[in-house]
């Protein structure tokens, strides 16, 4: 058994829109920036996670007590965590919404405007998270999972508080 097999890493997620070409897996080494449209969504307050359900037809004949066949029929995959950096960005994502910026100037104070809600489509994007496996001589190779369509969505309440991040 491979001790190089258990991975304690850290982990980022990216996203990029729909069909953007996946980090090559030799020239862009771990902690490097992953090019194209792919954007590091920043620290995070909780570890990376990733569920997988998925829902089985199963054929079943008369004669049998064990299905003759099964097909995957449906599939639910999710990455969660909780982003530790409240932007603009960031807050659009996860309501789908749209972020105007507008910049500080003589009399203007900078500010985003997030405008979100009313929509019945969903905005999709390339999703991936990246960690590390260490090797016996202590080289970080990188180890990335990607999901090649897929929605943000927040997942509990946006909270203020004096003691904890948003």
């Amino acid at each position: 058994m491979a001790v190089t097999d258990i991975l304690v890493t850290p982990a980022k997620i990216y996203r990029a829109p729909v069909g953007e070409p996946l980090p090559d897996e030799t020239t862009v080494a771990y902690g490097a920036a992953w090019g194209g449209n792919w954007t590091d969504l920043g620290y995070t307050l909780e570890p990376v996670s990733l569920s997988y359900e998925t829902e089985v037809f199963k054929l079943m004949v008369e004669q049998l007590t064990s299905p003759v066949r099964q097909v995957r029929q449906e599939e639910n995959v999710a990455i969660e965590t909780v982003l530790a950096e409240l932007t603009g960005a960031n807050l659009a994502l996860v309501l789908d919404g749209t972020t105007t910026t507008t910049a500080a100037g003589v009399n203007q104070a900078g500010y985003d405007r997030i405008l979100a809600g009313g929509s019945v489509s969903l905005s999709e994007y390339a999703w991936g998270f990246e960690g590390f496996r260490l090797t016996a001589t202590n080289a970080r190779l990188p180890v990335r999972v990607f999901i090649y369509r897929g929605s943000a969505v927040l997942n509990g309440q946006l909270t203020f508080a004096k003691s904890a991040g948003v």
